[in-house]
């Protein structure tokens, strides 16, 4: 079930909300809603998802019991395995064997059997919360859920179910228990609801029509023209889809009592790498940071030490993102931009204008793009080459229609606004007329929202597949 199809938007969503809202006790209610929803996509996995959390459930309650830390680090240790065996089984099986043909079928002739798995939605976001449970336990940092309903509704709750923010237990525990009920929060929800659908339906699958028959052509027929406006097309679908989706997730929370951390925060304006990790998929990089850059020795190694770990850490979040040789390289290009910021790069930068920085950092972002979009390392190779202007005279481009071409420069605006407004940020709008501005634009882009839908269908989230 997707957040913008006309099912869950008009039957599942305004259903479940009248009975969260009217009915009690609303915690069970909160949990059927959320099994509902991720079992009405993957049935079968449902059953894997309650069974490991079950598990987890019982080694979190031997954790905090044990006074012993050999125990515990076992203990997490069987949680972890157990968990990440369950991502790379249905995730990353089929590619380590067959690199493992590449490599042992030319000498021995030996041809090992691929499986193929369909991924199950939302895989990666469980596991990582999942495992985040068990060892702030270890670490002292939180305490065991009350209830296997509480940790339940911590692993299924269905606003962040799918493509996160990825969240924390002790983060939520409070809220579980006794999540809030205002008009307020319902209210500011809504906005932010609206807003992420929009941002979805109206931006990123209108660019989506530029995006897809660009990077669908084969690179020997790209002029560098075309190339360039794929991949800027590209590089703001996918700003435009997951921070929608972001927005949806926290509105949808926030209208059943619960609030999110946020997942973005301009990343197109950082002006370096470093920055545009605090800024981009902000749950992620946290994540990286405090699960397995610092337990890897973080800043109390040596320089060089910490160097490779940085690398480390990124290539495994590219492979985090898709089982593929393209994911890897993306994650070791910022990886290694990463140590050349806290080489050199981030002290030279105070040099230059702010300006600058942004429109440096920016290049390198949108260029990394292509290993991220492209489906093999071949294509990203070639479509580099093609923007290098490897194919000066191709002919077969794709010409976007004008209203496409309308959207992409609508959500250029959009993402670079703040650098023109920044001087407008101190309005003397009161509070009340804020308030009806904002209900007027959320009524404006819902009926435009819904009457493009009706038009044009839905797409899936591009964050679904990883």
């Amino acid at each position: 079930m997707l957040f913008s199809t006309p099912f869950f938007l008009f039957v599942f969503l305004p259903l479940f909300l009248g009975l969260y809202w009217l009915s009690r006790p609303r915690r069970q209610l909160l949990l059927l809603g959320g099994v509902i929803f991720y079992g009405w996509a993957e049935p079968k996995f449902l059953w894997i998802v309650i069974g490991s959390a079950a598990l987890d459930y019982a080694l979190g309650f031997w954790i905090a019991k044990s006074p012993n830390s050999r125990i515990r680090s076992t203990l997490v240790g069987i949680g972890v395995v157990t968990n990440l065996s369950m991502l790379g089984i249905v995730k990353y099986s089929g590619f380590a064997i067959s690199n493992l043909n590449s490599f042992v079928q030319p000498l021995a002739g030996v041809h090992f059997f691929v499986p193929t798995f369909i991924l199950p939605l939302g895989i990666s976001f469980i596991v990582f919360e999942k495992i985040t449970y068990l060892v702030d336990l270890k670490r002292g940092i939180a305490k065991p859920a009350r209830s296997f309903l509480d940790y339940l509704n911590f692993v299924f709750l269905f606003p962040k179910l799918l493509a996160g923010p990825i969240i924390k237990y002790h983060e939520i525990a409070s809220q579980l228990r006794r999540p809030s009920h205002r008009l307020e929060d319902f209210r500011e929800g809504t906005v932010r609801f609206v807003t992420g659908l929009a941002k979805k339906v109206l931006m990123a699958d209108q660019l989506a029509i530029v995006v897809d028959p660009i990077f669908s052509l084969p690179t020997s027929n790209l002029d560098p023209a075309t190339a360039w406006l794929g991949l800027i097309a590209f590089a703001l679908q996918i700003y435009f889809d997951f921070s929608g989706y972001s927005d949806i997730a926290i509105g949808l929370a926030r209208m059943l009592g619960f609030r999110l951390r946020e997942n973005f925060n301009h990343p197109y304006l950082a002006t370096s790498v470093t920055d545009f990790w605090r800024r981009w998929h902000i749950s992620l990089s946290t994540w990286i940071k405090e699960y397995l850059y610092i337990p890897l020795g973080g800043s109390r190694v040596s320089r060089v030490r910490g160097y490779v770990n940085l690398c480390l850490c990124f290539v495994l979040s590219g492979l985090w993102h898709g089982a593929a040789w393209n994911f890897v390289i993306w994650g070791c290009l910022h990886g290694i931009a990463l140590v050349v910021d806290r080489a050199f790069w981030l002290r030279f930068q105070q040099r230059l204008p702010r300006l600058l920085c942004i429109a440096i950092t920016l290049s390198y972002i949108v260029l990394t793009w292509v290993f991220f979009r492209c489906d093999t390392l071949g294509h990203a190779m070639g479509f580099l080459g093609a923007l290098g202007g490897q194919n000066p005279h191709a002919t077969n481009a794709v010409v976007p229609q004008t209203d496409t071409l309308l959207v992409l420069f609508a959500a250029l605006g959009i993402v670079f606004a703040p650098l023109v407004m920044t001087q407008f940020r101190e309005r003397r709008t009161g509070p009340e007329q804020s308030r009806v501005g904002a209900l007027a634009l959320t009524l404006v882009l819902v009926l435009v929202t819904i009457g493009r839908l009706t038009i044009g269908g839905f797409t899936s989230f591009l964050y679904f597949r990883f």
